[in-house]
């Protein structure tokens, strides 16, 4: 006997011994057993179809998850170091200045005006 021989001699035995027991029930619970049996048999024969089973949303959820902790993953392990935008102590000073914008786009003429006058003042001429 195999395995599928054995399987179907279970279940006949199973069968019978349920029988024997439905023939000493009254007719009343007979009745009610085959009608909960036969909405057991409906109920199993439908099927959940559409967008909201359950099942279908579990794994959309698993999915969106397993989607957002790679994409976390990877922006956390390629992510290159940022660099400061300030690499000199002089432009840092002028970022932080509380002076009107106007002064540091003319910065060169006030320089320049600054060696003039030094010149001026020292007696030299250019």
């Amino acid at each position: 006997m195999n395995a599928n021989d054995q399987e179907k001699y279970f279940l006949g035995k199973v069968k019978d011994l349920l029988d024997e027991g439905v023939e000493d029930l009254n007719s009343q619970t007979r009745q009610r057993l085959e009608h909960v049996r036969m909405s057991a048999l409906r109920a199993a024969g439908e099927k959940y179809s559409g967008l909201f089973t359950p099942l279908r949303w579990i794994m959309v959820g698993g999915f969106s998850t397993a989607m957002m902790a790679a994409a976390a993953f990877f922006f956390w392990q390629h992510t290159p170091p940022g660099e400061l935008p300030v690499r000199e102590v002089d432009d840092f000073e002028i970022i932080t200045s509380s002076d009107h914008i106007d002064f540091y786009q003319n910065l060169d003429f006030y320089r320049w005006l600054a060696i003039e006058e030094n010149d001026t003042t020292t007696g030299k001429a250019s």
